[in-house]
């Protein structure tokens, strides 16, 4: 038998079974398939499964390797692929191609797609007076709109979404079921006559008889009222940005005096009025994730002060749903975009609760008669070093997806504060959005709920839970009462974890872990470590000095406490430099201090930034976390290079940082009546000196040449930047958090990855 020539081969009819993993369902994927299709004379049919988009295609072998070609490497936007398997499959007849009902299977893997910002053709949409979603609040296609805050349960369709009550018209079912529409399988698809509507009350729970609601939204913003607006994942308190009087009244009732707010700005040639931002902060601004970005601000803008107060950034993001297009449409152009709680306590995203919550801080509520499934707050990002680092992950952005080829049936309960989770299956880690302090009774509960809904969405059933080693975090009181092998992982040794798996980082790495609090193996907490890690262990090399800090979780809120303790245990006078303080509360905090009642030994340079904080008079006390260390950095003179002393000593081959000589330098510039900012600047650059000094020690005396910069501390971007660049200029490879935040929010990733190695070890 003579053998079939190349072309031959081409022109014989073939069949394959192609599975695509990613970002792959709710984002127009299968239209453009069914699409591509035609294009190239292909038969079968595309479906979702509950991982995946599945494939049953037959066609001429060249006609499905084009096929294949164009899916895998044009495929639209959002879509993102993670890994294709196809495989070969008896011929089978097909007349056609179709888009078939979506399958569930369990054990596969599962990708859910964050909330997408409202794209340019839906923009244009609710703008053109021709069309019939002319100014419909709800408009998306499959190309934006919300996604995981309405999933109920996967795979992503109507049917497992809170658009399940909201029935196609006709118009709206033609274009579902047009394959050459863009809102073909759109799962969020309606208009004006089958989908959600609005309501406008006043704080009474009174319907606001008008005739557009949204006009008159516009019109009482404009006249300084507060209004609590319905979003994707939950409700903002929204006001005038230009009006100082309204903003200043929101702080006022939302109890938040100092804290920055967002601002909503219309379009970028707005943003480029009051900000200096670069080409990357830029496409991060516009993309379709939308965050809000810090951004520095410009000289002499016209901005009310009361915005970010003290602050050199703003907190800004673009327009991400049709509501927002459609209020800033007209004559505003600015919008505090603030979450929509009392401070402390979880986003409201349920009309009823969120009335009864927000009646005496806002005045009129605009509200639609979408559920929201899961809430989630809006996320917060900056550039660094040209590269995107989450702040705080939310819509857009989680629940995230990682493939470090971890165990399955892991969960991670992360730490007390700016909580996540993260669970693993299949090789892959799913880490949830950000969700506040746990010791909040209403923040705790939406842990659990949102905890339980991704175990159900991605069919796990944890057999290993990992923990903080901290014996009184709630989050670990949740652990221990379940019946699972709990694994116990150090705060810090997360954070460098978390930063390892990130960079895909091998080998012994030395890691610089700077915060607030973290529980230490040796029962003290830790905020200021050197360690040596490689898989499932560390080593302690290194840390700042110990000192005896009276007070509890209180000295974290009022720094004063921090400067009475460090004064105390140095030796230094507390009534010559301790101002602006009752005589009678300093003198309970010395006897306190004498007798060790109610202190904890601590090495927190988070600690040690509030001690010099409130010791030059900058902030006593604070009234968000972190507010006393912002303020320092935010005083910082670039011009100033000087450093103060300090002595670096080994103790039983452990490096102890002392800090005795940097408080004195300190308080003799006190005493000479040394600007703030000069001092300030002066502590960073010791603070950068010492750091790169004890790591170019542990370099050369364990030969290790890769570093890791993580923890909240070194979210102060000039500390950060100081010590990077000296260490890369040493010839190290520096790494820090971006996908995962540096602070708090990435420990569940780092519990995960360290969870994983102790199995591996153990052969469970």
């Amino acid at each position: 038998m003579t053998p079939l020539n190349n072309d031959q081969k081409n022109s014989y009819k073939k069949r394959y079974l192609v599975n695509i993993y990613g970002v792959v369902q709710g984002v127009g994927f299968r239209p453009f398939i069914y699409n591509t299709a035609k294009e190239y004379e292909i038969y079968g049919w595309v479906n979702n499964s509950s991982g995946c988009v599945t494939i049953d295609i037959t066609g001429t072998l060249d006609n499905i390797k084009k096929f294949i070609l164009k899916v895998i490497k044009n495929p639209p936007s959002p879509v993102i692929i993670n890994s294709v398997k196809c495989r070969t499959l008896e011929y089978l007849y097909y007349d056609g191609f179709n888009i078939r009902e979506s399958s569930n299977e369990i054990d596969t893997v599962k990708f859910m797609l964050p909330d997408i910002g409202t794209c340019e053709d839906c923009a244009r949409d609710i703008m053109d007076h021709t069309g019939k979603r002319y100014r419909y609040a709800f408009t998306s296609c499959t190309k934006c709109g919300p996604r995981y805050s309405i999933i109920k349960v996967l795979p992503y369709d109507r049917k497992n979404t809170t658009m399940e009550s909201f029935g196609m018209c006709g118009s709206c079912e033609d274009e579902y079921t047009n394959p050459l529409d863009r809102r073909f399988h759109s799962e969020t698809n309606c208009c004006r006559k089958c989908g959600p509507s609005l309501v406008l009350i006043n704080s009474n729970n009174q319907i606001e008889k008008c005739g557009d609601v949204i006009d008159k939204t516009i019109e009482l913003i404009k006249s300084g009222k507060i209004v609590a607006i319905k979003g994707i994942g939950g409700f903002h308190l929204v006001c005038n940005g230009r009006d100082e009087k309204a903003i200043s009244e929101l702080r006022n009732r939302k109890k938040r005096p100092n804290k920055p707010l967002a601002i909503m700005m219309k379009e970028i040639h707005t943003v480029k009025k009051f900000c200096k931002l670069n080409k990357k902060e830029e496409q991060i601004l516009t993309s379709r994730k939308k965050p809000i970005v810090l951004l520095k601000k410009k000289f002499n803008i016209d901005l009310p002060d009361n915005i970010a107060p003290g602050q050199r950034k703003l907190g800004v993001m673009l327009p991400y749903t049709p509501m927002h297009y459609l209020i800033l449409e007209k004559e505003l152009d600015l919008l505090i975009m603030t979450s929509g709680n009392i401070s402390g306590s979880p986003i409201e995203y349920k009309n009823n609760s969120a009335v009864k919550s927000l009646k005496n801080v806002v005045d009129y509520f605009l509200m639609h008669d979408r559920e929201i499934y899961i809430p989630i707050d809006d996320p917060v990002v900056k550039v660094f070093n040209g590269e995107e680092c989450v702040i705080r992950s939310g819509r857009g952005y989680a629940p995230s997806t990682e493939n470090i080829k971890v165990r399955d049936n892991i969960i991670a309960l992360g730490p007390e504060e700016k909580n996540s989770i993260s669970l693993s299956k299949n090789g892959y880690v799913y880490t949830s959005q950000y969700m506040g302090n746990l010791q909040n009774f209403n923040c705790y509960k939406n842990y659990e709920y949102v905890l339980n809904h991704l175990c159900e969405l991605l069919d796990i059933s944890p057999k290993v839970w990992a923990e903080d080693m901290h014996p009184f975090y709630i989050s670990s009181k949740y652990g221990n009462s379940k019946d699972r092998k709990i694994i116990k992982v150090q705060h810090h040794y997360a954070h460098m974890a978390s930063c390892m798996a990130e960079h895909n980082i091998e080998g012994k790495v030395i890691g610089v872990i700077y915060d607030g609090t973290g529980f230490g193996i040796d029962g003290n907490i830790w905020g200021g470590e050197f360690l040596i890690a490689s898989g499932y262990n560390f080593n302690r090399v290194g840390h700042f000095e110990y000192v005896n800090i009276q007070g509890g979780d209180t000295s974290i809120k009022q720094p004063w406490r921090c400067a009475v303790s460090y004064l105390y245990f140095f030796g230094y006078s507390i009534n010559e430099f301790i101002g602006g303080v009752d005589r009678d509360k300093l003198d309970v905090i010395v006897k306190a201090l004498k007798t060790s009642l109610n202190c904890y030994k601590s090495s927190s340079v988070g600690r040690f930034f509030d001690c010099i904080s409130a010791l030059i008079g900058l902030m006593t006390s604070v009234t968000y976390n972190g507010e006393a260390a912002i303020a320092l950095e935010n005083i910082i003179d670039e011009n100033v290079h000087e450093c103060y002393n300090y002595k670096i000593r080994n103790e039983d081959n452990v490096f102890l940082i002392g800090i005795k000589d940097i408080i004195y330098g300190v308080l003799v510039d006190i005493n000479n009546k040394v600007k703030k900012s000069t001092i300030s600047s002066k502590f960073h650059n010791t603070i950068s000196k010492l750091t790169c000094d004890l790591v170019f020690k542990l370099s050369k005396l364990y030969k290790i040449y890769k570093v890791v910069l993580s923890g909240g501390v070194f979210e102060n971007e000039h500390l950060l930047k100081s010590i990077y660049n000296e260490l890369k200029k040493a010839g190290l490879e520096v790494f820090f958090n971006s996908k995962t935040p540096i602070n708090d929010g990435g420990i569940s990733f780092g519990q995960i990855v360290i969870a994983d190695e102790i199995i591996k070890k153990e052969g469970t």
